[in-house]
């Protein structure tokens, strides 16, 4: 057996804080944001109380590290670091923020303060929330606790304060004094570190950082990549960063960039674009395979320098072309004028990305910009309504682009026949009103037909707002919105005739946008009634008002409908309003 690389050693809990805290102890470029929920650091706390294990941590011993990021937004460091945390920055992080009370960056480039609260009566923590800052049984915030000079006089002075409200037994005293003590007592926790030898270059190090990470679904195939591009190419992913975090922000001075109101993706989401565009993978393995320097074609091979440099340049060009501001916004444009006009609108993000893939794609190849445009129009409103990237999309992803692979090939019509062939004239009138079936506003569907509203320019219900001026991420942010959803059959009203669950009640079939100020008047009406009070009082003819529900995809007679019929006529109505859009695009 080849001699170890690494040594194992034990840490106490505040001996890695402080190591933390100080800077001896840092994460390298190839480690990605923090990216746990609220959930799992509360369950990190909770097993280390009851004494569990929570696996090893790795640390890379480095004598000079010029590529490193520290843990903890805003802290200032006092030295430069000794250890990088190879395998263990989600759980040192958590640590980190709760206990020294820091804010972390997390994957969508915000900064966040993580509490985490703990009952001393039951021994048992929660994530920190408004109800428990009131509840005097609560320690809201652990940090505090680990911030005190004294668990002695922290304890003394909780107890002293739930006495005053409501008094304690001296049995619950004392179980109180006791799971506070034990709390404090985490930070001499051991932990078993394997710290790796200093004598490993950052390829080492990386090869490393994956195959302990591929084991489990902690990191996924986009994590390897970015991997890649921290030691072969840095300033590439640091570009990526940096164009996401921008998507974000207003630019300065009104200076060219990123910044759009429909979409703000993660590096993740970009890469599978320039994936794409570069080997035409939908399977980012693969990707990462050939980024390695891997001969896909002879997998006995081992890596080639050669392989690995000439796919990192088809990356950078990839890259170039993904990031290039005329043609992100040239797409972002396209995508608007299908009526979403905002990120909420779009249920698949991966939906999304591959249509940009395609975009591009299209362009490489000179087609008319029209034509490309209404084909990538077409193709996205396509995949979400079918959701043909849902679940586990990459083999489709790469069914798909396999299209690009033959030169001689119609693009726009190989498009076009996919799309008829999955939506045939049954999809259109059986399967459509089918999938409106949901009780759920991200319904893919729904959302689709939210977005051929804005695109035919319809207005709110029985008003001269339109759709698109409320729904629309650039519009005004108002204290109140005008505008309600609305039950055609009111909520209340279905429930005095025996509809009491939600699922029943908030059918998106059900639904309109209206006026709040409508909406108040309408109550809990039924609709024969205030269906009679709206003709009688309202300023729109008749003939509008029969033109107006056809605009919403609402039955003429909708108020005299019972209400089971009234949901199939209105989701047949709905998947025809669909249907006519989609031949517009």
């Amino acid at each position: 057996m080849s001699s170890p690389i690494f040594n194992i050693k034990s840490y106490y809990l505040h001996n890695l804080l402080n190591d933390i805290e100080t800077g001896i102890i840092a994460l390298p470029e190839l480690q990605r944001p923090f990216v746990w929920n609220n959930t799992k650091v509360r369950d990190l706390f909770d097993s280390l109380y009851k004494g569990l294990p929570i696996g090893y941590l790795l640390l890379w011993e480095v004598a000079t590290a010029e590529k490193y990021k520290n843990i903890g937004y805003g802290v200032d460091k006092k030295r430069d670091p000794r250890f990088l945390v190879i395998d263990g920055q989600q759980r040192l992080t958590s640590l980190f923020a709760v206990i020294k009370n820091q804010e972390v960056y997390d994957e969508k480039f915000r900064t966040k303060k993580i509490k985490v609260s703990f009952n001393p009566l039951e021994g048992k923590f929660e994530i920190y929330n408004a109800a428990i800052a009131k509840d005097i049984n609560w320690l809201p915030d652990i940090g505090e606790l680990f911030q005190t000079a004294s668990s002695h006089n922290f304890i003394n002075l909780f107890i002293n304060k739930i006495r005053v409200k409501k008094g304690l037994t001296p049995e619950d005293e004392d179980t109180v004094s006791n799971n506070i003590s034990k709390l404090y007592g985490i930070m001499s926790y051991p932990f078993s570190v394997l710290e790796l030898s200093p004598e490993l270059d950052v390829e080492q190090v990386a090869d490393v950082f994956v195959r302990i990470n591929s084991r489990g679904e902690s990191l996924n195939q986009s994590d390897f990549i970015l991997t890649l591009m921290s030691v072969y190419w840095d300033d590439g992913r640091k570009e990526l960063e940096s164009f996401c975090e921008s998507t974000k922000k207003v630019p300065e001075d009104n200076k060219p960039s990123s910044y759009n109101h429909i979409v703000t993706p993660i590096p993740a989401q970009i890469l599978r674009t320039i994936v794409a565009y570069a080997f035409l993978r939908g399977r980012l393995k693969y990707a990462y395979l050939t980024l390695q320097g891997k001969d896909l074609e002879d997998r006995r091979s081992g890596i080639k320098e050669e392989i690995r440099n000439a796919n990192f340049e088809k990356l950078k060009e990839a890259q170039a072309t993904a990031l290039d501001l005329t043609n992100w916004h040239n797409f972002i444009k396209i995508i608007k004028s299908a009526g979403f006009v905002n990120s909420w609108l779009i249920s698949s993000k991966t939906a999304y990305f591959v249509s940009y893939a395609i975009y591009l794609l299209g362009k490489k190849r000179n087609l008319n910009y029209r034509i490309l445009e209404k084909a990538v129009r077409r193709w996205f409103v396509f995949s979400v309504l079918t959701q043909r990237y849902t679940g586990s999309p990459e083999s489709q992803i790469e069914q798909d682009l396999a299209l690009f692979k033959n030169e001689g090939i119609n693009i726009i019509e190989s498009l076009e026949e996919i799309i008829n062939t999955q939506i045939t004239s049954d999809y259109w009138s059986i399967t459509l009103p089918q999938n409106l079936n949901s009780s759920s506003t991200t319904n893919n569907v729904f959302l689709v037909y939210l977005a051929s509203l804005i695109f035919n320019d319809v207005k709110v219900f029985l008003s001269d707002i339109k759709i698109k001026d409320v729904l629309s991420a650039e519009g005004v942010n108002f204290k109140k919105s005008p505008v309600d959803i609305h039950h055609l059959f009111p909520k209340n009203y279905l429930r005095k005739i025996g509809l009491t669950s939600t699922k029943d009640t908030n059918q998106v079939a059900n639904y309109v946008y209206l006026e709040y100020k409508d909406n108040i008047k309408i109550s809990d009406k039924n609709p024969l009634e205030y269906w009679k009070e709206i003709s009688a009082n309202s300023y729109i003819e008749d003939s509008e008002l029969g033109k107006l529900l056809q605009a919403q995809a609402i039955p003429e007679n909708f108020f005299e409908l019972e209400y089971p019929e009234f949901l199939k006529q209105r989701r047949s109505l709905m998947a025809k309003s669909i249907n006519s859009y989609f031949n517009k695009l």
